[in-house]
């Protein structure tokens, strides 16, 4: 009992000792209070603020429209085959730069050059028979008169065809007549006798021999690249078989779909700025090569293509692109950066730096890009627009320009 008396003597002297110590503590909050209250708030228009300004421009504004598109060859050629045969030689690789006219690949044309002497042979024969022929008709004064009658009678036709005298089905029928009569008069002796001899077609199929052993070496018909190629030596080729695909990539093609609203802002040869989004912080510059005629039904949108140079072979076909084409070109206006505008109470307004004082100016803008925005009145050339630090100002705020 003696113990638990103590105890409680024990804390009630340090209770007590708590609340003198207290009592006294200075009234921090009635200080503060205090303080407050002697704070001169006219001292607040002495405030300077520290700005950014640039110079009101006058100069040229470009509208641009933007759109995506996929990269494709500027010639793209499935490679096929004329003839039938065996390759027998493959000068390419996937991948390969090759030139115009070099040899790709050639088949076997052992077959194509019998072919050829064949009807080499064939001609020799014909020409035989051809002089045989010649030497059996006479000459005839009276056929060649005919025959000159009859010409200049062709020769009216023609002119009265040309003219728009006589109209298609009248002028066949008059020279069919002609030239059937022009056949007898023995005047076309030698085209019957080449016929008859068979030297015609023996020195036609000369020509086709001759053009099928050249079809056996496929060059190229464009400069370009190797692509889709997977043949080997000795494979058979039927013709009409794909061989493999060529690409002209040293300039390269984007088809891209523009609004039917925007589409009028467009010409030939309006500039591009393309970029890769495999490619960051690069920019490539095009020009409009085409623009559809007409608007998709679905889409409401017009196909334009682009053409662009592929420097050092660093865009591939197939690529994703992003586009901003310049569609207009505003000369000679009043121009301010984007970030001086500033909205208030639904109206547009600038500060401009007079005096080392923030002066509030409403303004009328006109057209406007992703830099610069149109001023139609309000700031005039080389004022001092503010394009930083204006968001808390006021009129004849003052203020500090900094570098």
């Amino acid at each position: 009992m003696k113990i638990s008396l103590k105890i409680v003597l024990i804390a009630f002297a340090i209770f007590f000792t708590a609340v003198m110590i207290y009592s006294f503590l200075p009234d921090t909050e009635n200080q503060e209070k205090d303080e407050s209250a002697s704070i001169n708030y006219d001292k607040l228009d002495e405030i300077i603020f520290d700005v950014k300004t640039t110079k009101v421009i006058k100069g040229s504004l470009e509208k641009a429209i933007t759109a995506n598109g996929i990269v494709k060859a500027y010639k793209e050629l499935e490679i096929t085959s004329n003839v039938n045969g065996y390759i027998k030689n493959i000068n390419v690789f996937e991948g390969k730069t090759i030139l115009e006219n070099d040899l790709l690949l050639a088949l076997d044309d052992r077959e194509y050059n019998l072919a050829l002497k064949d009807a080499e042979v064939k001609v020799t024969q014909a020409r035989v028979e051809y002089g045989f022929l010649m030497k059996s008709y006479t000459e005839d004064s009276s056929a060649i008169k005919k025959a000159q009658k009859i010409e200049r009678k062709i020769a009216v036709v023609n002119e009265e065809y040309k003219n728009s005298k006589i109209n298609d089905v009248r002028y066949n029928e008059l020279i069919d007549s002609l030239e059937l009569a022009l056949l007898f008069t023995g005047a076309k002796r030698e085209e019957l006798v080449l016929n008859s001899s068979g030297l015609t077609s023996a020195m036609n199929a000369v020509k086709k021999a001759r053009l099928n052993l050249e079809y056996t070496k496929i060059t190229a018909p464009f400069s370009g690249v190797i692509g889709d190629f997977n043949l080997v030596v000795g494979q058979r080729i039927n013709a009409g078989a794909k061989l493999l695909k060529l690409f002209n990539v040293s300039k390269l093609l984007i088809d891209v779909g523009i609004l039917e609203s925007e589409i009028l802002d467009l010409v030939i040869g309006s500039s591009a700025e393309i970029q890769f989004p495999a490619i960051p912080g690069k920019v490539f510059h095009g020009t409009v090569k085409y623009i559809s005629p007409y608007i998709d039904a679905n889409t409401k949108t017009c196909t334009v293509t682009l053409v662009f140079d592929n420097k050092n072979n660093l865009i591939k076909s197939g690529m994703f692109a992003n586009v901003k084409l310049v569609s207009k070109v505003l000369e000679d206006i009043i121009l301010i950066p984007k970030e001086a505008l500033l909205v208030r109470d639904g109206r547009n307004l600038v500060f401009v730096a007079e005096n080392s004082l923030a002066k509030w100016r409403y303004v009328e803008i006109g057209d406007q890009n992703d830099k610069y925005i149109e001023i139609l009145e309000g700031v005039f050339p080389d004022e001092d627009i503010i394009y930083q630090g204006h968001f808390t100002l006021a009129h004849d705020s003052r203020i500090k320009i900094i570098k």
